[in-house]
Formats: C-alpha cells, sequence, structure tokens
C-alpha cells in the first residue's frame, strides 16, 4: 500500500505512506507517478473535488498498479493511493480516497495544512491513513457493509414514504371531515328555510280559505236577504 498527502497549491508531499515490504524501487515509481498527477493538476489549477489517475510505469516484476488521487472540497490538499495488481475493484477506489480525505481534514487544520514543511504531517497521519487502508483491505467486506448501509437507506426511504402516505390521509381525512361539517351546516341551514317556507305556505293557505269562506257567506246571503224581506 502507498498513500500520499500532498498540498495543492504547491504540489508539497506534506506525508506519505509505505508499505514496509515494498521494495525502494517500486516506492520510487509510486513517487514519481503522484509528482506526475500533481503537476497535472497543478496545471488545471487544482478545483474541488478534483480527480486523476495515471498508471504506474516500470514497476519490478512487470507488476501492475494504478495511482488514483482526489481533491479535498476546498482543493486545498490532493490525496494519491496507489493500486496494486487488478484484482481490487475500481468502485472502492473513489470511497476509499474520499474515506482518506476526510480522515486528513480531520486530524490536520487547515492552518497545518498551509503552514507545514514537505513530510511534516507524516507522524501524525501514519495512524489515520492505516487504518483506512486496513478497512478498505478486504473488499469483500467493504461490499457487505455497502450492502448493509444500502439495505438501511431502503429501509429509510420506505419509512419516509410510509409518513408521507400517513400525513397525506391525515390530511385527506381533515379535508372530508371539514367538508362533511360544511354539508352538514348547509343541510340544517336547508332544513330550517324549508321548514320556514311550509310555514309561509300553510299561512297563505289558510288566508285563502278564510277569503273564500268570507266570501261564500257574503254571497248567500246576499242571494238568502229577498226571501226574508218577504
Amino acid at each position: 500500500a502507498f498513500v500520499a498527502v500532498a498540498r495543492a497549491s504547491d504540489q508539497a508531499v506534506l506525508a506519505q505512506l509505505a508499505d514496509r515490504s515494498a521494495p525502494a524501487a517500486e516506492v520510487g515509481k509510486y513517487e514519481a507517478t503522484v509528482a506526475e498527477l500533481l503537476q497535472r493538476a497543478a496545471k488545471l489549477p487544482t478545483y474541488p473535488g478534483w480527480t486523476g489517475s495515471s498508471p504506474v510505469a516500470g514497476l519490478p516484476d512487470d507488476g501492475t498498479a494504478q495511482v488514483y488521487a482526489l481533491a479535498d472540497v476546498q482543493a486545498l490538499v490532493i490525496v494519491a493511493v496507489a493500486v496494486r495488481g487488478r484484482g481490487y475493484p475500481e468502485r472502492l477506489v473513489r470511497p476509499l480516497l474520499q474515506e482518506l480525505v476526510g480522515r486528513v481534514r480531520a486530524t490536520e487544520s487547515d492552518e497545518r495544512i498551509s503552514e507545514a514543511h514537505a513530510g511534516k504531517l507524516s507522524s501524525s497521519l501514519r495512524g489515520g491513513l492505516k487504518e483506512v487502508l486496513a478497512a478498505y483491505n478486504d473488499p469483500s467486506r467493504i461490499d457487505k457493509v455497502t450492502e448493509v448501509n444500502e439495505q438501511v437507506d431502503k429501509v429509510k426511504n420506505l419509512m419516509h414514504d410510509n409518513v408521507r402516505k400517513i400525513l397525506e390521509t391525515h390530511v385527506t381525512i381533515e379535508a372530508l371531515q371539514t367538508k362533511s361539517t360544511s354539508m352538514t351546516a348547509s343541510a340544517d341551514q336547508f332544513l330550517k328555510q324549508s321548514t320556514a317556507v311550509k310555514r309561509q305556505l300553510q299561512l297563505r293557505n289558510l288566508r285563502v280559505k278564510a277569503i273564500v269562506a268570507g266570501c261564500a257567506c257574503a254571497l248567500a246571503a246576499y242571494v238568502l236577504m229577498p226571501l226574508f224581506d218577504a
């Protein structure tokens, strides 16, 4: 394993971690490849989240390796890691770099990163970098953790959907209750109005009957009046 932590502004390598079993010639090839990536980043110049990769040429025993690099969100520091061989899944490289960058930023302040001389952060970062590399040393275990995290995310999303549906149902019930109350009030008002109209019609009918009865009585008296006179 090989990890390098560099300052983006001047490409100074502030910390470096190499496997003790790696030959010096191999480490030198990693360092040269990292320097090439840093120069490439400096020409842009480096922007937040910049990524780069380059194959490592001339390894002993015709070995193959690739160096991957990632800049932090402030474009203050660049972390590079060398992956030896073809067996390591490339899908885990970016999470590995993100973990390494996160560990560097959690350990060192902006001031320390900006002012430190080359190699001065190796001792303070060595432990954290080793922990991250050890965690990603077994791809199958990382895949299991990733799978568990994805399952947790699915459960969380399902719970959020259920809560949203419950809230929507609650709002719908409240709307129905409001509409039902309004309809009940309208029905009561209509009933009251109907009762009032019915009473008015009854009174009008009584008046009409009384007038008709009065007219009938008057007519009968007029007709019978000559008979009484005779």
